[in-house]
């Protein structure tokens, strides 16, 4: 019967634009989500990220949970060590590879504090870097925990509510997958669904795959690493379908050898391409101007593969102007020739 009642409706569209091209009409139409992650959630001063990261320490009441590929930084060291004994339930999750982490897991160690190194195998990254305390405030972070973290052009998003939540779930998952022990996370956020998506490991890719196909207007990456033969397919495909692409690389990653048939096959789609000669270590795609993509490694088989990532995508108006005012600005600065 509903069937039937669709096809009427159609006919009835079709004689009134008199066979013309037929728009589907609204109520069939899904709706696109979004968020409301504001513009302020977005810092991209590193001196907003510290002192950001060091306010939400200070305010947790019952619980900090952390995950770093790479934490030497003393102050915060500190500040946690503090918190803790004061009280509040402290987690560390570090990558068992990057040297600075050593000395760091044997300061918590001494103090009694719950920190391990993520059981990844030799070859694997533990690339997720997160802060979340009392599961409702969260930072998302491109730098490490580091004084080279400190010195890179970087972001970081902050999340609340729902997002926070789930960013909690995120941690209790790799906690529970390296101690075999389960956190005691709220089952349910009374915060509203927020449409923000967190994604770990092979869902990375498929975010950044999902964004590139359903673009409709433009597709701006400012990316660290550009490798993965399925996102670079998926750029040219959009590019021959009308998209505008643009892409900015540091201009010492686009010098290297192996990367020169990457650039060459995405200039001839017709792929824009521009190089930026500072430090940025940004991982970053902006779509359409609405939705912004934001991961923690660049695009490469080994991260998609191989190590332990970590992906949101946000489709929140507010939030992808800030960050597209901030492209625009790194594509005046940046060069066309290498």
């Amino acid at each position: 019967m509903f069937r039937r009642f669709l096809a009427v409706i159609l006919i009835i569209v079709v004689l009134i634009t008199g066979g013309c091209t037929i728009s589907t009409p609204k109520f069939m139409q899904k709706e696109t989500p979004v968020s409301n992650l504001p513009a302020e959630a977005i810092l991209s001063q590193q001196d907003d990220i510290y002192n950001r990261t060091i306010a939400l320490l200070n305010s947790a009441k019952k619980t900090i949970y952390v995950e770093q590929a790479s934490f030497d930084d003393s102050q915060l060291l500190d500040l946690l060590i503090k918190k803790a004994s004061s009280g509040v339930e402290v987690k560390v999750l570090l990558d068992q590879f990057r040297k600075a982490n050593a000395a760091t897991l044997n300061q918590f160690k001494s103090h009694d504090i719950s920190a391990q190194f993520y059981p990844a195998r030799k070859g694997q990254s533990n690339n997720v870097k997160l802060l979340v305390v009392d599961h409702q405030f969260a930072l998302v972070y491109g730098p490490t925990w580091t004084q080279e973290g400190r010195s890179a052009r970087d972001l970081a998003v902050e999340l609340t509510g729902y997002a926070a939540w789930k960013a909690s779930a995120v941690f209790a998952r790799d906690w529970e997958f390296t101690t075999t022990l389960a956190l005691d996370i709220p089952k349910t956020s009374p915060a509203p669904a927020d449409n923000i998506i967190l994604a770990t490991n092979a869902k990375v890719k498929q975010q950044l795959q999902n964004l590139i196909a359903r673009s409709s207007g433009s597709i701006w990456l400012e990316v660290t690493e550009l490798k993965d033969e399925d996102i670079i397919q998926a750029l040219v495909d959009a590019k021959q379908k009308g998209r505008e692409v643009r892409l900015l690389l540091n201009k010492e990653y686009a010098l290297k050898e192996d990367v020169q048939p990457v650039l060459s096959l995405l200039k001839s789609a017709g792929v824009d391409i521009r190089y930026l000669q500072d430090n940025s270590n940004l991982r970053l795609g902006i779509f359409d101007g609405r939705t912004f993509f934001f991961s923690s490694s660049g695009w490469t088989y080994s991260t998609f593969v191989i190590n332990h990532e970590f992906s949101i995508t946000v489709p929140s108006p507010q939030a992808a102007a800030k960050l597209s005012d901030l492209f625009a600005q790194d594509w005046a600065n940046a060069t066309t020739k290498l």
